[in-house]
């Protein structure tokens, strides 16, 4: 069994604040595997390569760990940024990573966002793989880069847990593309992972050959999303 935390870290929203709580609230759910999603390096308010990822792990001790720098926001968002930012997605694991790659997801003309998955093999109680997902925020881009996605599954020959932001507010467009092989959350147990606007943007999908043996969206205070825990059986 394999316990996996997932959270949109809100980049740099009121951090000082909701850092403790992230803490605390990690500490007290002690994951195996941590995800993240708008993990930032932004010289602004860390030292060059202090990103967030580093900043949490000084406190949480995770032996294992990997930021993708996804995409540069002084290129995407010209005129916004004063100093140099970089966002991406990271993960933290107790167990050892056998091997990682970062891999750019298609950008969409009409689509500022540059998105890009982390694919990850992972030695846990069996080998498994894992891939962190932040897709574009637009229901076409993101519907687009699930396509992608699971055609590059396709052309790897794996059978992966999928953890991320799908920034899917429609549920049944995952299940649709996914129902053949894989369980998501939504469908274990539904949620609200976005309280503002009440979407669901935030999913854990196993192959079928897994199951939930629990799974909770909870975390106030933490961020603008809530957090997904899962423990996934093998």
């Amino acid at each position: 069994m394999v316990k996996i935390l997932n959270l949109n870290l809100f980049n740099y929203v009121d951090f000082d604040k909701r850092k403790p709580k992230i803490i605390k609230f990690i500490k007290k759910h002690d994951p195996d595997i941590i995800v993240f999603q708008e993990v930032r390096d932004d010289l602004e308010f860390n030292k060059k390569g202090d990103n967030q990822l580093k900043q949490l792990n000084r406190e949480l001790n995770y032996p294992h760990s990997i930021f993708y720098p996804v995409t540069d926001k002084r290129k995407e968002r010209p005129g916004k940024y004063k100093k140099p930012c970089i966002e991406g997605t990271g993960i933290l694991s107790k167990f050892k990573i056998l091997k990682s790659e970062k891999k750019k997801l298609k950008k969409h003309e009409e689509d500022i966002y540059n998105c890009g998955n982390l694919y990850l093999k992972i030695k846990a109680e069996k080998v498994i793989d894992l891939i962190v997902v932040h897709f574009s925020n637009r229901d076409l881009f993101s519907l687009l880069h699930l396509i992608e996605t699971l055609k590059e599954i396709k052309k790897r020959k794996i059978n992966p847990i999928i953890v991320g932001d799908f920034n899917m507010r429609h549920p049944e467009y995952l299940r649709d593309l996914t129902e053949e092989k894989y369980k998501i959350s939504y469908y274990y147990k539904k949620y609200i992972s976005y309280p503002a606007a009440k979407y669901t943007l935030d999913y854990i999908v196993i192959p079928k050959k897994y199951k939930f043996k629990s799974f909770k969206c909870l975390g106030k205070g933490l961020s603008d999303h809530k957090a997904l825990v899962a423990e996934v059986a093998f």
